[in-house]
């Protein structure tokens, strides 16, 4: 895949850091992804969790924070919003109402 096939997704400073850290460390291998995660979840005494499972809770994370759908169905990569929203609608934070005192 060449760079100018890849969708952009806007990030904070600190994540686009934290992005630039691991490109300058190494390459990042996907093979290798799930024996890290094990490794560490094995290191801090927790149940391992699955890639599926990370991104899921990122995405559930940032619904609930209240980011814009669209926004988080390109992070996903989902072809439509549509995708995002059935599996995020139920996470959704709806606005709050005024009510009178």
């Amino acid at each position: 895949m060449e760079v100018e096939d890849l969708k952009c997704t806007a990030v904070s400073a600190e994540v686009l850091e934290a992005g630039k850290h691991l490109v300058e460390r190494k390459p990042f291998s996907f093979e290798k992804y799930p024996l890290a995660i094990k490794g560490a979840c094995t290191v801090a005494g927790i149940p391992p969790f699955t890639q599926g499972r990370f991104r899921h809770s990122v995405a559930t994370w940032a619904i609930e924070k209240r980011a814009d759908p669209a926004s988080v169905a390109a992070f996903l990569n989902h072809k439509s919003p549509v995708t995002t929203r059935r599996f995020y609608a139920t996470r959704a934070v709806p606005a709050k109402i005024p009510t009178p005192a």
